[in-house]
């Protein structure tokens, strides 16, 4: 499972947090129209890693060994004894993650779709809301302002807002959406009169940092536990 960084170690981004532990975790959500499911961490010591360069805030947890439990949204006047039969969630495969090559073929221009759990999320059936816009920076590049450190990142133009941090960032290319990166924030700028306000911009940590961590859980000496 990809998220940030600073989505589980609170104190990445935020030193108020330090000292603080996770009382809990569960990864759940809807697929199938109506089908919903639930995976708990609790009970469970969870592997997880990170990318070599600290300012890339990405993290890649190890599911843990347990069944996945799913119902259905019940509809108006159905059984409610009646159970579900067949479950598919969607999994994107390794295969999907933008590569060297793919960053060549996807230029600034290039539209981009942002699914996530913003604050406007539907909540009449617990679905993420979709945002769109555009590539800004090269995608070849490393994107970078004068505040931020080093590391593999591409600016987009469109609005991340709170909640959606650790959504996926698709790019379309040649009608087919890869994974271009894990959104992790957006730029301000501030307006006289005005005070801080979003800048219209946003970046994401690219999908080859996802594939650097996932290529390190063989690697036992790269591996942390989140208790």
């Amino acid at each position: 499972m990809v998220t940030n960084r600073h989505n589980v170690q609170l104190s990445y981004k935020d030193q108020k947090y330090v000292g603080y532990q996770w009382d809990g975790m569960k990864v759940d959500g809807y697929c199938n129209d109506s089908d919903y499911f639930e995976l708990s961490f609790t009970g469970h010591t969870v592997r997880y890693a990170i990318p070599a360069n600290p300012a890339e805030d990405v993290l890649v947890l190890e599911l843990p060994n347990e069944s996945v439990q799913f119902r259905r949204k019940r509809r108006p006047g159905e059984d409610p004894n009646k159970r579900t039969e067949t479950f598919a969630p969607v999994i994107l495969g390794v295969e999907r993650l933008a590569g060297d090559k793919d960053l060549k073929r996807i230029a600034p221009g290039s539209q981009v779709l942002l699914p996530s759990y913003s604050e406007n999320y539907d909540r009449s059936s617990e679905r993420p809301v979709m945002r769109g816009g555009i590539v800004s920076s090269d995608p070849e590049s490393n994107y970078q302002t004068d505040e931020q450190e080093a590391a593999r990142r591409v600016l987009f133009q469109a609005h991340s807002v709170a909640g959606a941090s650790g959504g996926p960032v698709y790019a379309l290319m040649d009608g087919m959406g890869v994974l271009l990166g894990v959104n992790a924030g957006h730029l301000t700028g501030k307006e006289p009169k005005i005070g801080t306000i979003h800048s219209g911009f946003s970046y994401c940590f690219k999908a080859v940092c996802i594939r650097e961590v996932i290529d390190a859980f063989p690697d036992v000496s790269r591996l942390q536990t989140l208790a």
